[in-house]
């Protein structure tokens, strides 16, 4: 039972600027696709086939949580914030959100500095100092001004970063799928014993890699049809993603020797450095920093939008909830951006970098609140059918994931969900008088 009975905005822009069908899939694939990727075979290179099953096990935890959040999205109009409205209450919805804005908007200012690490491999003076600064505020400026021309103008750049963010990825399959028609050797797969231990260690590896596939469902209020499209991006772009983080990493320690992979800094780049020569290196920083952008981009997108939601339900001063003549969230946007420019700027600081590591961490255990709500509402609104044992298995995932992050970080990571309870109270007083005096057109005026 909700708290109070609440309507959401699920058109608050016009058609013509909503995300369509391939964005929205694109939001999946380009969120899930983060800088993780390209080190993951060398942190998995020592487990040799027990990644394979253990990638296995992750893809099939986190689809087990992808369908929860589809068939939510089928039935349930609103996005997540409706979602768990639903099932627990307004006040259970603002904790989980608040918690996921907060995580996005540290995202957002993380992914910025990652974009001009990764093109400090190609120009080193933007690698750290007022550089890195420049070309970290600088993103976040663009990327500001794309989202506040509307969704669609978001979506589209994150169409463009996503195919170019997974070249490498196919790249390196293909040169695997000539050396085997060319009759060319592979290299072998680090000789590992399959053992529980060994599929544990990769699979807590690999845990945070898969995160990002509640892009569609977050989006779903700036998504035309987003009943019918939301649950198939979140889908097919969940599975997409599993099945070529798997070829890509297995295809990668095929190309490279397995003790050459594990000591490498860029496994990518070297996987394809046969075929590009030097440039490879360049090629590889490149597309990861586009991959970063593109990140970034759905960060600022989802923290925006979802803070409109909660503005929505009182729980945000109103500015949250202001929006332009495209009917874009100017207010959520501007602030989560000012906010994220904050970080980087603090982030330089070398007094800040140990906190600011440490805030990352929190807010990305914040983030998999989400998880666990989403596949419990799922269970209790019984929008799974039959096939509830999904969703319990999706709430046994998310437990493993909190249990993958540590108990400290887990811990402060509810701390920095309660911290929102305050806020909600004066965000309320701010609204006025609540929306029963809203809805009083008689009540008199002070």
């Amino acid at each position: 039972m909700t708290d109070h009975s609440i309507s959401i905005d699920t058109h608050p822009e016009p058609a013509s600027r909503m995300l369509g069908k391939w964005m929205s899939a694109a939001m999946v694939v380009g969120t899930m696709v983060g800088s993780g990727i390209y080190l993951l075979p060398t942190t998995l290179a020592p487990y040799g086939y027990n990644l394979v099953i253990a990638f296995l096990l992750t893809g099939f935890g986190t689809m087990c949580l992808a369908f929860c959040l589809a068939r939510l999205a089928a039935q349930i109009p609103g996005g997540p914030f409706a979602y768990v409205t639903e099932a627990f209450g307004e006040t259970a919805a603002f904790l989980t959100l608040w918690s996921y804005v907060v995580s996005q908007i540290t995202g957002v200012a993380g992914v910025a500095v990652a974009i001009a690490g990764a093109l400090s491999h190609v120009v080193p003076q933007v690698g750290s100092g007022p550089g890195l600064i420049a070309v970290a505020l600088g993103s976040i400026v663009i990327l500001s001004l794309v989202n506040l021309r509307g969704a669609r103008s978001a979506g589209v750049l994150q169409v463009i970063a996503t195919l170019i963010k997974i070249v490498p990825l196919l790249a390196v399959v293909l040169f695997v799928l000539v050396r085997l028609g060319t009759g060319q050797p592979l290299e072998p797969l680090e000789p590992t014993p399959i053992n529980v231990s060994a599929i544990t260690i990769a699979g807590a590896l690999m845990l945070f890699s898969l995160t990002g596939f509640e892009a569609a469902a977050v989006t779903a209020n700036v998504t035309r049809d987003s009943t019918s499209t939301v649950p198939t991006a979140t889908i097919v772009g969940t599975g997409f993603t599993a099945v070529i983080y798997l070829l890509s990493t297995v295809a990668t320690l095929m190309l490279l020797p397995s003790a050459l992979a594990a000591k490498s800094g860029a496994p990518f780049a070297d996987a394809i450095a046969p075929i590009l020569g030097p440039l490879a290196g360049a090629v590889v920083a490149v597309i990861a920093a586009i991959s970063a952008f593109g990140t970034a981009n759905a960060l600022l997108l989802f923290a925006a939008e979802i803070s409109r939601t909660i503005a929505g339900a009182r729980d945000l001063p109103p500015v949250f909830r202001k929006t332009n003549r495209v009917g874009a969230p100017v207010g959520a946007i501007l602030i989560v951006a000012a906010i994220s420019a904050l970080l980087v700027l603090a982030s330089s600081s070398k007094n800040f970098v140990a906190l600011y590591v440490f805030i990352t961490l929190v807010s990305t255990v914040a983030a998999l609140v989400l998880y666990i709500v989403c596949a419990a509402a799922a269970l209790k609104l019984k929008v799974v059918g039959r096939w509830a044992i999904i969703a319990v298995i999706g709430v046994f995932y998310s437990i493993a994931m909190f249990i993958g992050a540590g108990l400290e970080a887990t811990l402060w990571g509810f701390g920095l969900a309660l911290i929102g309870l305050p806020i909600r109270a004066i965000s309320r007083w701010l609204n006025g008088s609540s929306r029963s005096a809203e809805a009083s057109p008689t009540a008199p005026r002070g």
